[in-house]
């Protein structure tokens, strides 16, 4: 899915490939990517739904200052990898209105009924909208 929406978002540019970026074993994003995925599967159960307690945080520190190390070694060259993809796509003619064109059709076509009506709540900070929240069957009751 995330190939087809690359695509869709970001139409005829071929400087810029999730493949070449993320998903290959050497690309510079890959292991930012792999680890990242891995502690998401790892703390959707460790954590569960609701509530989260400092003990059940200060438990998993560990887990949390490995994350934050491979993105301090390996950031900086995921990022500096997007950036280039990104302005040798912004080097070609009409890029950024097909890139507008497509990312407005996308947010109407999937994400602007969910960002407008769903799990919007008052709380200290304001009116929010957390897309995270729309997948918790809680949040979608709210």
């Amino acid at each position: 899915q995330a190939l087809i929406g690359e695509r869709t978002v970001i139409g005829h540019c071929t400087s810029f490939s999730l493949n070449s970026l993320v998903f290959d074993s050497d690309a510079p994003c890959n292991i930012l990517f792999e680890e990242g995925y891995c502690y998401g599967k790892y703390a959707k159960d460790y954590y569960g739904s609701g509530s989260v307690s400092y003990g059940k945080v200060a438990d998993d520190v560990d887990n949390i200052a490995k994350l934050g190390n491979l993105a301090c070694e390996h950031g900086r060259a995921c990022f500096e990898a997007v950036r280039d993809a990104l302005e040798a796509c912004i080097e070609e003619d009409d890029f950024l209105d097909e890139l507008y064109t497509n990312l407005e059709t996308a947010y109407t076509a999937y994400g602007q009924k969910a960002v407008e009506g769903n799990c919007i709540t008052e709380n200290y900070f304001g009116r929010t909208c957390s897309i995270w929240h729309l997948q918790n069957p809680q949040c979608a009751a709210s």
